[in-house]
Formats: C-alpha cells, structure tokens, sequence
C-alpha cells in the first residue's frame, strides 16, 4: 500500500479530490437545472420530498430572483464552471495552473456565501423550505473544503519557491 505523503500518494489524493469537486459540480448542475425548469415554467411542478408544496412556493417566489438573474441561472453557471475548472486543473499540481485554482477556491466561497443567505431566506422571507434548495446548500457545503485544499496547494506552493536571495518566497 502506498504511503499517502508520497509523491504517488499525494497525486492520487488530488486526483479523487478533483473527482469529487467534478461530481459534485455536476449534481448541483442538475440540481440548478431543474430548479432553473421549474422558475421558467417548463415544468409545472416539483417533486418535494419532506416538505410538500414548499419547494414550489420558493422556486416561483420574488427571493427566487436576485439581481435580475433567477438564483437557479446562477447556481448553474456556478456548477458549471467549478466542474470546468475541476477537469481543467486534471493530474497537475495546483501550483502549475494557480489561476484555475484560485479560480475554483473563489467559486466555491461564493457559493457557498449565496447558499447560507438562501437557506436564510427560506423560511425567514419565504415562510417555506427547499428540498432542493437544501440540497444546492449541502452540495455547497461539501465542494468549498475540497476546493480550499486547492487554494492551499497553490499557497504552499508559493511559499516553497526559493526567492532570488536564497531565502523563502513571500
């Protein structure tokens, strides 16, 4: 059995991180895209376990839209691109492509930040829960701490880089 801190170890865990990070990109994906149907009229109902209509009343309530942008728009460009950037950083260290990484960690911060003020807005302005609402949030939840190891990559990178003097970089 490999050891985990070596150079095979550490690539393998990358290399499930970004599949989980692309896994679950992908069910949000769906998740938003169904969500996305329902605010749009393509279909007339949604099924809502545990919490009966409550799934209908916040997908087609004014919280349903900030901005101007249907929150379900949104969650599915967000999906789509930690997804994208999940596949695009493949088996390379972070460090070799830290924009891509960067890119993903501030994603994930982001959405997991709108998700936490929708779970609010549900019963708080709504008076109603999302079953897939709460899923989005969960999904959430779980991608920001795969998408921070990311971050962290690049940063521990960035520090291990010797600088022209000899010493650490900043």
């Amino acid at each position: 059995m490999e050891d985990a801190a070596t150079p095979a170890g550490v690539a393998r865990r990358r290399r499930q991180r970004r599949i989980a990070l692309a896994a679950l990109s992908v069910a949000g994906f769906l998740d938003a895209l169904y969500m996305l149907a329902y605010h749009e009229g393509l279909i007339d109902r949604l099924v809502c376990p545990f919490f009966g209509e409550g799934c209908e009343r916040v997908g087609r309530s004014p919280h349903a839209v900030h901005f101007g942008l249907p929150n379900a728009l949104v969650g599915a460009l967000g999906y789509a691109v930690m997804a994208t950037l999940a596949v695009a950083l493949g088996d390379r260290p972070a460090r070799q492509r830290p924009s891509s990484a960067l890119a993903l960690g501030a994603t994930a911060g982001a959405a997991a930040a709108a998700s936490a003020i929708l779970t609010y807005e549900q019963p708080a302005r709504v008076g109603a829960w999302c079953f897939w609402c709460l899923l989005s949030a969960a999904l959430n939840a779980a991608i920001l701490p795969l998408a921070l190891a990311e971050v962290r990559e690049v940063r521990s990178a960035r520090r291990a880089v010797p600088t022209m003097e000899g010493g650490r970089g900043p």
